[in-house]
């Protein structure tokens, strides 16, 4: 008769556990090592190497660009020509002198004395067009037979001012919003150039130089998983073993059940009941019933 089988020992989870994170791990720097390529170009070159290590035991590395000679040579050139721009920007500033004054009142002031000078220069311009009219007015009247202080004489002339008055007046409104314009761009002209060339001397982005590590990215084995089909499977191999040890048991006892009937039946077991029970003086009818008992189990 065959033993009853072993129920399988149950796998550890923080051991399973672990072993997974340990493969995570390794696959996770096999990734990092094999995504940082080498390269190199005619403009120069970028390479990888190992510089350390971390608290946990993971490896540090370091990105390292090189410029070709003939790329190194025209990078020192602008940064020479950037630190001329920068300081030149620092100059203009200063001599703007921003923040003495609020820009309203700096533009207000240099739209006022644009205005003046362009007023200054027309009026030079008209006042001897408006001599030659008033001499040619004062003649035509006097031969008309009017005298100044004559309302005819006065009325002619005071005309002839307004006229002249309101041409100067039009010229006014006309030109200062130009002047105010020109002192708002004379006023940011130095902040604008100062950002120009301030943007120009600016270092260049590294960042956009760098050529980005291409991403490799490698599946670490499926220990947790792997480790419960293993146990399913046992488990199940156990419960068909322990199927098949019942299944086993239960036809031993039913052939031995079938051959003691079988042999009770046959008088065997009556003959044998009878002799021992009648040399101990049971009656006939007792040793019947006790025959009918062993049968029926």
């Amino acid at each position: 008769m065959g033993s009853s089988p072993t129920p399988p020992p149950v796998t550890d989870p923080n051991v399973t556990a672990a072993n997974q994170q340990s493969l995570n791990t390794t696959a996770g720097q096999q990734s990092q090592a094999g995504s940082m390529v080498n390269q190199f170009n005619p403009y120069g070159s970028l390479t990888y190497s190992q510089t350390g290590t971390s608290a946990s035991g993971t490896p540090i590395y370091t990105s390292t660009e090189n410029l070709s000679p003939a790329q190194q040579q025209l990078l020192t050139t602008l940064q020479g020509t950037q630190q001329t721009a920068g300081n030149q920007a620092g100059t203009l500033l200063s001599n703007a002198n921003y923040g003495a004054t609020d820009p309203a009142t700096a533009i207000g002031n240099a739209t006022s004395g644009l205005t003046g000078q362009a007023m200054n220069q027309e009026v030079s311009y008209l006042n001897p067009y408006f001599s030659q009219q008033t001499s040619q007015l004062d003649t035509q009247l006097k031969n008309e037979g009017f005298a100044p202080g004559q309302p005819g004489y006065d009325n002619a002339m005071r005309a002839l001012q307004n006229n002249q008055g309101n041409t100067v007046t039009g010229f006014e409104a006309s030109i200062e919003p130009q002047m105010y314009q020109q002192a708002t761009s004379s006023y940011e002209l130095p902040l604008t150039m100062a950002t120009t060339e301030a943007g120009f001397a600016s270092p260049a982005n590294v960042n956009q130089n760098l050529t980005q590590t291409p991403a490799l990215n490698i599946q670490p084995a499926n220990l947790i998983g792997a480790t419960a089909n293993a146990q399913t499977a046992q488990q199940q191999t156990y419960q068909d073993q322990l199927q098949q040890n019942n299944a086993m048991m239960s036809g031993l006892f039913g052939v031995g059940s079938a051959a003691l009937g079988g042999w009770a039946n046959s008088g065997g077991l009556s003959s044998l009941l009878g002799s021992s029970l009648t040399s101990a003086g049971v009656p006939a009818s007792v040793d019947a019933l006790g025959e009918a008992a062993l049968v029926g189990l």
